[in-house]
């Protein structure tokens, strides 16, 4: 039996036009603080924001902006606003970006000031472009620099292959992927003999329970007491057996260890070895121009970090003052002349040609000579500056 609507509900039904939009509009009032005012997706995938935004404002601020470097600033501001995520954050940049419309606009119309307030704000633009491209070569520069400075080397020297890693040219510095190649497979040849030691562990256990389930079969056998077996073993479909995975896994990792063992045993390449022998070639090379150029007088990194030397605690302790100064001297420079090489004379060191450094002050037979010519110099210095005083 149909069930009777309520008398109110059938006449609000036949009210007017004017009457039912008026009720209509009591039941909206009522429940409108019942409704959903937050939208389910986020403001940004909203078209009534995207569209607004983007064809509007976005293309009209490039459309009416009068100066391509204006252009350029508009896009990277754009650019960086679109990650925001907070509806206020977004709702002042969109305020500040209908205040400049605006003043595009009055500029296009011919205002004079939003005029030559542009032209100012492009001037800037362009000034600030430039120091920040200025800026940016200096970061290359040093960047560069510093990637130079830390480049890795050939010294010379060989890493032998082991069972983590091939041959490789000893490098200074060492890049850090060789670092990280070399310990992932420490790590994980560690992880793979605990696995192995497991895996081992569990098959030797299922095998004691396939005896012990044996021996209990025929105890139940002899005293016909049924009994079914749990461990057992299916010729025909090996792939059902308690132990075959944890066998094909041990298996598996057995030929990883065979192809780290043959890492470990393989040949030098010739290509590294002529790629060794250059390099060391270099590095004699490279040292031969660095003492050349010290002897020439350059200080280099060398000669500061010899000069900072001394002899170690318990000597430096017994020496007197004039051994210190002279150790001190000694150290300072790679010559063999004048004072330093008579200085590194008086230690013993061994020098390539003793008597080098004689020949400034001459031979035996000219030191007369060569002292009454250091007088007669001297002399005439102080008649000069006897006759500038008067």
């Amino acid at each position: 039996m149909a069930t009777a609507l309520p008398t109110e509900l059938v006449s609000s039904v036949f009210l007017s036009t004017d009457a039912s939009l008026a009720h209509r509009a009591r039941i909206a009032s009522s429940v409108s603080s019942l409704r959903r005012i937050n939208p389910r997706v986020p403001f940004w995938e909203l078209a009534a924001h995207r569209i607004p935004t983007l064809w509007t404002l976005y293309r009209g601020m490039l459309r009416d902006a009068p100066h391509e470097d204006i252009r350029w600033r508009i896009r990277k501001i754009f650019e960086g606003n679109r990650h925001i995520t907070s509806p206020a954050h977004a709702k002042r940049e969109l305020l500040r970006g209908h205040r400049w419309a605006a003043i595009f606009s009055k500029a296009q119309n011919g205002d004079s000031h939003s005029r030559a307030l542009l032209d100012r704000y492009n001037r800037m633009i362009i000034m600030k472009r430039e120091k920040e491209h200025c800026k940016q070569l200096e970061r290359e520069a040093l960047e560069w620099e510093e990637k130079m400075r830390n480049r890795p080397i050939m010294t010379g020297g060989l890493m032998r292959a082991s069972i983590y890693n091939d041959h490789h040219p000893r490098l200074r510095p060492q890049p850090i992927h060789i670092t990280g190649m070399i310990v992932n497979r420490r790590k994980a040849r560690q992880r793979r003999m605990d696995e192995q030691t497991d895996l081992l562990e569990g098959i030797r256990l299922i095998e004691l329970e396939k005896r012990f389930e044996t021996r209990l079969a025929r105890y139940a056998s002899r005293n016909h007491i049924p009994f079914e077996k749990v461990f057992t073993d299916d010729i025909e479909n090996p792939h059902e057996t308690w132990s075959y995975y944890s066998q094909m896994r041990v298996h598996e990792i057995h030929n990883i260890f065979d192809r780290d063992d043959a890492r470990s045993n393989q040949p030098v390449p010739e290509e590294l070895l002529e790629s060794l022998k250059a390099a060391r070639k270099e590095l004699i090379a490279n040292k031969t121009r660095e003492l050349e150029r010290e002897a020439r007088g350059q200080v280099i990194r060398r000669t500061i970090r010899r000069s900072r030397k001394g002899p170690p605690a318990h000597v430096l302790d017994l020496m007197t003052e004039r051994q210190k100064h002279l150790d001190k001297v000694s150290r300072s420079s790679v010559s063999e002349v004048g004072y330093v090489g008579l200085t590194k004379k008086l230690l013993g060191w061994k020098l390539k040609d003793p008597d080098v450094f004689k020949a400034e002050d001459g031979p035996n037979e000219d030191q007369r000579r060569l002292k009454e010519l250091e007088m007669k110099i001297a002399r005439e210095n102080q008649r000069r500056r006897d006759q500038e005083m008067r």
